[in-house]
């Protein structure tokens, strides 16, 4: 086969999805599929584009050409898939924006715990990409993915705003984003995460910490920074808020200027700014008993680390992904489920 235009390839994959989907729901009856025509007009592609993904589809078996008919699935290539004898939900896992084409380690660990809970069930994990910007085109390429629940793991305000509107149609289940008392939805206490670090420190005698990654347009990372000033706040301890390093920042430059010029004894960082301060403390010479540095974990920043931290945040407990796969897949037999926001606790663990 020659190559597929690559702006392309996400309808032309999504045109093997509907196949695949008729298959597995018809298999004792060879159903007729839409046409080519029908087929560019659903899919917004072009006819080169069309025909290249049925012309695949046929040669693989999964397609009959019958002519003055049409063309009609091969209900025989799925008679005994366990999908097709059993029923079975298709759920999409989202992450953020929904246009993320890379995952960290903090999302593969997510992804691979998703996978750990669902793999047990009778569900076809639908993995995609939304690729358009606009609201109602984004919504519209949402359902053309056709799942029947999804997951959806910290969402932004433009993901939000299509839950709002795909929960008309399907459960879907939100992971880790700041409580706010709504419906479905897994998550930790981030402002006690704020407190429970800060208590860390202080119960060792260390007040001069430095705070590193906070955002205030982030409101994860605005909330725990919120706990962790509202903790020195309550045992009347003034904190400095120089010592504050926003992730916006030369992390490394900053810390180490920080370093330089103050009496610091101890660092808090969120993992994603862990190798920036890893550097900082390395190049400055740092004994870290003397200035330990707690992270929230995100597990792919201690990849060749110079400098091991004391303590680690577990701000994304296994508890949250289990929850959530449990009251989606209840949501999807109809069984009764958790509707309300779930917030869990955080915990510290030293390493």
């Amino acid at each position: 086969m020659g190559i597929v235009n690559m702006a392309a390839l996400p309808a032309y994959m999504r045109i093997r999805q509907y196949v695949v989907d008729l298959m597995l729901e018809h298999t004792r009856k060879d159903i007729r599929i839409m046409s080519e025509r029908e087929l560019c007009k659903k899919f917004n592609v072009t006819r080169p584009t069309a025909r290249r993904a049925l012309k695949e589809l046929i040669d693989e078996g999964c397609l009959s050409a019958k002519p003055g008919l049409g063309t009609f699935i091969n209900s025989a290539k799925t008679l005994n898939s366990p999908f097709a004898l059993r029923k079975t939900f298709k759920v999409m896992v989202i992450f953020g924006s929904g246009r993320h084409t890379d995952l960290d380690g903090f999302f593969m660990n997510i992804l691979a715990r998703v996978c750990d809970q669902l793999k047990y069930l009778p569900i076809r994990l639908r993995m995609a990409t939304l690729n358009l910007t606009e609201r109602a085109q984004a919504l519209e390429e949402l359902q053309m993915y056709n799942p029947d629940g999804i997951i959806w793991v910290r969402p932004n305000a433009f993901g939000m705003d299509l839950i709002s509107a795909a929960r008309k149609r399907i459960p879907v289940y939100i992971i880790g984003s700041v409580a706010n008392g709504g419906k479905f939805h897994v998550t930790t206490d981030y402002y006690q995460c704020g407190r429970l670090v800060a208590a860390w420190f202080l119960d060792r005698k260390r007040k001069n910490v430095i705070f590193t990654g906070s955002t205030p347009e982030y409101p994860i990372k605005s909330m725990v920074y919120n706990g962790w000033r509202d903790e020195f706040a309550a045992r009347n301890i003034p904190y400095n808020e120089h010592l504050q390093v926003s992730e916006n920042s030369d992390i490394t430059h900053c810390v180490k200027e920080l370093l330089s010029n103050n009496s610091i004894d101890g660092i808090f960082t969120f993992g994603s700014e862990f190798t920036a301060v890893d550097i900082a403390l390395s190049e400055s010479g740092i004994d870290t008993r003397h200035c330990p540095v707690l992270l929230d974990e995100n597990y792919f920043g201690l990849y060749g680390a110079r400098i091991k931290p004391a303590a680690k945040l577990i701000m994304f407990p296994d508890e949250i992904i289990k929850l959530a796969v449990e009251n989606l897949f209840k949501s999807l037999n109809g069984q009764t489920y958790e509707a309300d926001e779930i917030v869990l606790s955080p915990r510290i663990e030293n390493l």
